[in-house]
């Protein structure tokens, strides 16, 4: 079996372990790191992950479970992320959903299948005051408006 990293690679999961006062702060770190790496975090990176950070694989799939960010497929190299929340459905998330869907040809939970684009709709993205909330590779874009769209759709073509 193939290790999941390269030595380089290694070496940067590893100095997550030293960089905050308790070796488990870095696991975010990490995971981040590996997300950007495999666009996804797959059951053989968890099981490195929790030997390095001498914690459990149920440990480690249980953050990448919880944080939306995490996933364990495959992802497009943008992966644009809208929110559904309550506050944001207030303000109109459906339909930029829809919106999106349209201008990015590709449906909610789906890739392109060039791997170009992703797009999902999240329980939450923490910006209820700039709703409805949209980020590209979890950085926030702020409100999703038609014009936002149009320039994220011009942006991945």
């Amino acid at each position: 079996m193939t290790p999941p990293f390269s030595p380089e690679q290694e070496k940067v999961l590893k100095s997550w372990t030293t960089r905050y006062p308790y070796p488990m702060m870095g696991l975010l770190e990490a995971m981040r790191q590996v997300q950007e790496w495999h666009c996804r975090v797959t059951p053989e990176d968890s099981a490195f992950l929790a030997r390095i950070f001498e914690t459990t694989i149920t440990h480690v799939h249980g953050v990448a479970t919880f944080y939306p960010q995490f996933t364990a497929e495959p992802m497009g190299r943008k992966r644009v992320c809208l929110c559904r929340g309550l506050s944001c459905r207030l303000k109109g998330s459906e339909e930029m959903a829809r919106y999106l869907e349209t201008k990015l040809g590709v449906k909610d939970g789906q890739t392109s299948k060039d791997g170009g684009v992703s797009l999902e709709t999240v329980e939450c993205l923490g910006a209820c005051d700039c709703g409805p909330a949209l980020s590209v590779n979890d950085e926030l874009i702020g409100a999703a408006t038609k014009e936002s769209v149009d320039k994220l759709a011009s942006d991945t073509k």
